[in-house]
């Protein structure tokens, strides 16, 4: 694959990258002992990283913004990006200082995770230290808050340039300090959790009425195998329901994902809904095989699965 310089970039991340160990086991431990792998695989992960990875899979050109260490680890993380065809000309390697891994545990039976982390010990990026000429030039940012408070700066450079801002709010992830940055925000979808704590209601409705309440363009929530419910700026609102797959092998990854074909289909002019609904496909995909990034699917065979419905 041929590089693709900064300019052409479509959709840039700023999010924290990481490997992934991910191992398949029948039941997680409990105590003290031995537990058999069943099945297992090394990948990227992260969760603007992987939606990223989504996007360029599906045919957008896509870079990510982010540091990490110079180690074993952060060569793996930057050859995963390559391989999927992420820009990383905006990703620096820090001397002496660790990457971030991650080991996920997956349950066999249902394709529930437990994850186990270290986080690495790089210094956060700063405002001085973002690519201007990429941001300005990108049509969508995407974040998630990682690299505070330099994330809002490169939110602003980007909304100056008339390009938009989506912003992933994940599940435990709901901080008080997002609240400076949700105005430059565009493109807003979050996990039921960070719903619910942002709004302080449990109903649904009353969570989209205060995500709204920064007009951003769309908001949405995503619920897992319930889907997801949108409210755009016109004030039309719609159910996408979770699409399913014959067999679910692990269900890492797929809220990024979502995103991250949301993402594309956005760059390349959809409505809300068929934004939705390409992004319902591409997450029901990616959980018929083990990892976050495991079977991201490119646009032909996103297409055939809503061909089914």
């Amino acid at each position: 694959m041929s590089a693709i310089s900064s300019h052409q970039l479509e959709i840039l991340g700023l999010g924290m990258s990481m490997m992934d160990s991910v191992l398949m086991v029948d039941a997680f431990p409990e105590a003290s002992g031995v537990t058999e792998i069943v099945e297992s695989a090394m990948m990227g992960g992260g969760p603007v990283p992987t939606a990223l990875c989504a996007a360029s899979r599906l045919g957008a050109k896509v870079g990510i913004i982010d540091r990490i260490g110079l180690d074993w680890v952060g060569e793996l993380i930057r050859d995963d990006y390559r391989d999927f065809g992420v820009s990383t000309c905006h990703l620096k390697l820090e001397r002496g200082c660790r990457s971030s891994l991650g080991t996920v545990l997956v349950r066999k039976s249902d394709g529930e995770r437990h994850v186990v982390f270290r986080a690495g010990d790089f210094t956060p990026l700063v405002e001085d230290e973002l690519p201007v000429e990429a941001l300005e030039h990108c049509s969508i940012l995407h974040l998630n808050g990682r690299h505070w408070p330099a994330c809002i700066d490169a939110a602003r450079l980007v909304r100056e340039k008339g390009g938009r801002v989506s912003f992933d709010g994940g599940a435990h992830r709901f901080d008080e300090k997002f609240l400076q940055l949700l105005p430059l925000v565009d493109i807003l979808v979050v996990a039921s959790d960070f719903a619910e704590k942002l709004s302080g209601s449990s109903e649904c409705d009353a969570q989209l009425e205060a995500l709204a309440q920064w007009d951003a363009s769309v908001v949405g929530i995503t619920d897992g195998e319930l889907g997801s419910w949108f409210l755009d700026a016109e004030g039309n609102d719609f159910h996408q329901t979770a699409y399913s797959v014959d067999s679910v092998v692990d269900t890492t990854g797929c809220g990024d994902v979502f995103h991250g074909a949301f993402l594309f289909a956005a760059n390349r002019g959809d409505s809300w809904k068929k934004c939705a609904s390409l992004a319902s496909a591409a997450a029901a995909y990616n959980a018929s095989a083990l990892g976050g990034r495991g079977h991201l699917p490119t646009i032909s065979e996103v297409e055939r699965v809503l061909a089914e419905y």
